[in-house]
């Protein structure tokens, strides 16, 4: 199941806080299938639930089915979480049982147990979007009205939107899954490949109908030894069609046997770049206000080296 568009849409609306970004969001949110985070079943055996850690289904008793496992508010209240991929589930915080449901039944359920808890909470351990009351009564409105519940195929993305998610998605998912998957062999090949390399993994995320708008002379790729316990390659993307938040340059910081990935994220008209990082469950946090460019080098090895 490719949730990479949803989660791509999902990260740039958290990113950017932005009406557009959120109203792409909602469209693609309305016709996907969701991942639920659930108790198991009463009658679900050990070694049933044994094999589920391996990726085995569990079967599903209609009478007697999962039960959602609502999350607290800081202020009160229950909320109704839902992820768009397995990304956004850290390892120790995996429920026994995650649930495949449509958006649509989601926002039926709440209907129906609303004196219990009337608000979602998409993605909680990493972006942190809520949708309100409000909101969820206006997509049900929606649903009934016939308005969702079929593949809104009629939505078309901008040029600036197509590529802005892409370059997202390659330096925030296709880039650190590799390095983190096999770190040798993919600085091996970031070291040797250099431009190529990167070119090749913005050509993974696009659709085969549409080709990256850049070439090899648009990245940069360079390597520097900073002692002998400490190695960072810098990788400077293109800039075209980059928006705020969109990742400029990439930092891949190895230390000892530490791995880090840092990037320098565009900052906005009245807000500045910062720096961010992936960990190697996918997690992308906001770390601090990025320095000058020629000040990043110094700021990345205090991060993964602290004095």
């Amino acid at each position: 199941m490719n949730r990479s568009h949803l989660d791509a849409l999902a990260d740039r609306f958290a990113e950017t806080k932005d009406n557009n970004a959120f109203n792409e969001f909602m469209m693609e949110l309305e016709n996907s299938l969701v991942m639920v985070p659930a108790k198991a079943p009463a009658n679900v055996t050990e070694e049933t639930m044994e094999a589920a850690k391996k990726g085995a289904p569990i079967p599903i008793d209609l009478k007697n089915p999962p039960q959602v496992m609502l999350m607290p508010k800081k202020d009160g209240g229950l909320l109704f979480p839902v992820f768009t991929s397995p990304q956004h589930i850290p390892e120790d915080k995996k429920p026994p049982v995650i649930v495949n449901l449509p958006f649509s039944a989601v926002i039926d359920l709440l209907k129906k147990n609303e004196d219990k808890v009337s608000e979602i909470i998409v993605n909680p351990f990493t972006k942190y979007i809520i949708l309100t009351d409000k909101l969820v009564d206006l997509v049900d409105k929606r649903i009934k009205a016939g308005v969702i519940g079929q593949r809104a195929q009629n939505v078309q993305l901008t040029e600036q939107q197509i590529h802005a998610i892409a370059h997202v998605k390659m330096s925030r998912e296709e880039l650190p899954k590799a390095l983190f998957e096999d770190p040798k062999k993919v600085l091996s090949d970031i070291r040797l490949g250099k431009e190529k390399y990167v070119m090749d993994a913005y050509r993974k995320v696009y659709p085969p109908n549409i080709k990256p708008p850049y070439t090899e002379d648009d990245i940069s790729v360079m390597s520097l030894q900073i002692d002998e316990d400490m190695l960072i390659t810098r990788i400077d993307l293109p800039e075209k069609y980059t928006q705020e938040g969109s990742p400029l340059r990439i930092y891949i910081a190895e230390h000892d046997s530490e791995i880090g990935y840092y990037m320098i994220e565009k900052g906005g008209k009245d807000s500045p770049g910062y720096i961010a990082s992936v960990a190697e469950d996918g997690t992308h946090t906001k770390i601090e206000e990025a320095p000058d460019n020629g000040a990043e080098i110094e700021a990345i090895m205090s991060l993964i080296r602290p004095s």
